[in-house]
């Protein structure tokens, strides 16, 4: 029996975009399986930081996360996603990626070390202003987020409007501003996508 592809939607943006809001909206409107990164590996990636006598609240300036420990959270949940594809599961991953957009080659890199089979991909890009992002943020008080606060600027500068630069996907960009302006971008989004 054959069928249409599976589908991976990798929603991505900085932490307080609205990015999880929006990956859940779209996991339930599209029935596709939901992988959070942080759900996955959250618990492992504090242990371990901890065990090496690092502050696991202040991930973005540790070498050891960026370097060490992050690509594994990152192979992970692309191994998932591959498992999930090949049963014909449709997946959408939730993650920042924000290290990796530079790259244009990431994506495929990924997707070929993980041993993904033929997928429709399409990059979510979730954006919101410096100014929601930041009050977000405040508002839910989580301690990974207390570095990127104690020096706002230098955070959002590094790490706020950065464009995905990846190949070998469809791109869109849903508006997180509010959550009205949200779903009609995701809306749209989903109906293109299922033409």
């Amino acid at each position: 029996m054959t069928g249409a592809l599976p589908s991976a939607f990798i929603t991505l943006g900085g932490a307080g975009s609205g990015k999880s809001t929006v990956s859940k909206q779209l996991s339930r409107m599209t029935g596709a399986v939901y992988l959070d990164k942080d759900t996955m590996s959250g618990a492992l990636v504090q242990a371990a930081l901890e065990a090496l006598g690092h502050d696991p609240t202040d991930r973005e300036s540790n070498p050891t996360y960026v370097e060490r420990i992050m690509p594994l959270e990152y192979r992970t949940l692309f191994a998932v996603a591959a498992d999930n594809l090949a049963l014909g599961h449709s997946v959408v991953l939730d993650a920042p990626f924000v290290a990796y957009l530079d790259d244009p080659a990431f994506l495929s890199r990924s997707t070929v070390a993980a041993g993904w089979p033929a997928t429709n991909v399409h990059v979510v890009h979730v954006r919101a202003s410096a100014e929601i992002v930041r009050a977000r943020l405040q508002e839910r008080g989580l301690d990974r987020d207390r570095a990127k606060l104690a020096d706002w600027d230098a955070y959002w500068a590094r790490f706020g409007a950065r464009a995905c630069t990846w190949d070998g996907a469809h791109h869109a960009t849903i508006r997180n501003v509010d959550a009205e302006q949200a779903a009609a971008d995701l809306e749209r989004f989903v109906i293109q996508t299922s033409a």
